[in-house]
């Protein structure tokens, strides 16, 4: 059905690059290598990982520029990590104060993609002397009390299974004192019936076991989701909010992973002012990438490597204007299609099962919709769980969101 619909599309951008070069060769001209890179750029579905990855190697993108530009969370220590300081300031404040004897949780939030996760794996080379440190992620969405306490088990490296809160409580407070990191916190975030008894649970064992040091990271629609339902920001003594990059940020944080790949853009026709800065190249860009990507790290990656061309004479690298997706696909879609997409950026991840409890229709119903919207290139679809689960496509995901929130389904 999908396919259908794009079809005419995808034959007209097929087509017109080689009219285009046929045009050029009646007058005994060569069309410029980067017509069709350019207009293929409007596909969403280029921005999937599979199509994405078949791009660069037609580019032929070197190993070590796309590892620089990797969107896998950074270790502690990597050079990429940029900026933050502020935030690392307050977290490491909140974690001197824990060790004073002060009760303390944390929570760290902010849009999908802001690099929370890379945020908080800093945390152990910055605190000044070593702590008890357990970091985990979540990676499903518990259902019930018992699903709760399995997961809590994990988080803690408790291998035994623990069959009450009371016996979980114990056994956490008889452990030394230690920082227990959660990533992923948008599993808890959960409108399924019969689920909030197993987030209230979740809860109320970090409330009673303060002796530790929580830290919960977790996407900034699913916190401000429990905060409407659960109330969960009153229990957190600090919270620290991560944005999307600011222009500035944003063009530190190319500069620092070019560097890292070796690569050096071409920097004709930049005067003698600029000759000072990293990659002056990309400077010309830099407003055009950002405007794009709204200071998203992951996308503005995708923009410029998409932009990136090496002359085959000098095997010097260029960037040329970066073409932004086309995103009018979202205006076509229907109320339960925006409905649905809601609920993907509130929960983070849904199965068709969770899908299903939540709009009360069956199976069938909850799997063609979501499906459909996978094929539109809106959704991933993660087949290595026992049942699939379907999530946002990262690298556009703040589009998405902006998107529902104006058009009143988000909020």
């Amino acid at each position: 059905m999908t396919k259908n619909r794009l079809t005419p599309v995808l034959t007209a951008i097929s087509v017109f690059p080689r009219l285009y070069r046929r045009a050029f060769k009646l007058f005994g001209r060569k069309a410029a290598q980067l017509a069709e890179p350019i207009n293929l750029k409007t596909d969403l579905c280029l921005a999937q990982s599979t199509q994405r990855d078949q791009l660069y190697s037609d580019m032929a993108l070197p190993d070590n520029l796309l590892q620089a530009f990797t969107s896998d969370p950074l270790t502690a220590g990597d050079m990429r990590f940029i900026g933050r300081e502020e935030q690392s300031s307050r977290l490491l404040t909140a974690v001197e104060l824990w060790r004073a004897g002060r009760k303390t949780m944390i929570a760290v939030t902010g849009p999908q993609g802001c690099g929370i996760t890379s945020f908080l794996q800093q945390l152990p080379a910055q605190v000044s002397s070593p702590v008890n440190w357990h970091y985990s992620q979540l990676t499903r969405r518990p259902c019930n009390t018992t699903d709760t306490l399995t997961l809590l088990s994990e988080v803690v490296g408790c291998d035994q299974l623990i069959a009450s809160v009371v016996e979980l409580v114990d056994y956490i407070n008889d452990l030394p004192p230690t920082v227990f990191v959660i990533d992923n916190g948008h599993f808890l975030a959960c409108r399924i019936m019969g689920a909030h008894e197993a987030i209230r649970v979740f809860g109320a064992v970090m409330v009673a076991t303060q002796q530790h040091l929580w830290v919960l990271g977790c996407q900034e629609i699913a916190w401000l989701r429990m905060a409407y339902i659960f109330h969960v920001d009153r229990y957190f003594s600090e919270h620290i909010t991560l944005s999307l990059f600011n222009d500035t940020e944003l063009g530190l944080c190319l500069s620092t992973r070019l560097q890292v790949s070796g690569i050096t853009l071409n920097t004709g026709g930049i005067t003698a002012d600029q000759q000072s800065q990293p990659n002056d190249g990309l400077g010309q860009q830099l407003s055009t990438l950002y405007r794009l990507s709204n200071g998203k790290p992951d996308i503005s990656f995708f923009y410029l490597l998409g932009s990136l061309i090496v002359h085959s004479e000098s095997r010097q690298w260029d960037i040329t204007p970066a073409i932004g997706l086309d995103f009018s696909l979202l205006k076509q879609l229907i109320s339960e299609e925006l409905f649905t997409l809601a609920e993907l950026a509130s929960h983070g991840h849904l199965t068709i099962d969770d899908h299903r409890s939540m709009f009360r229709c069956s199976r069938e119903e909850s799997w063609l919709l979501l499906e459909h919207l996978y094929q539109q290139c809106l959704l991933v679809r993660n087949d290595n769980a026992d049942e699939p689960s379907y999530h946002l496509l990262p690298l556009y995901s703040d589009v998405i969101s902006r998107f529902l929130t104006n058009a009143n389904y988000l909020y």
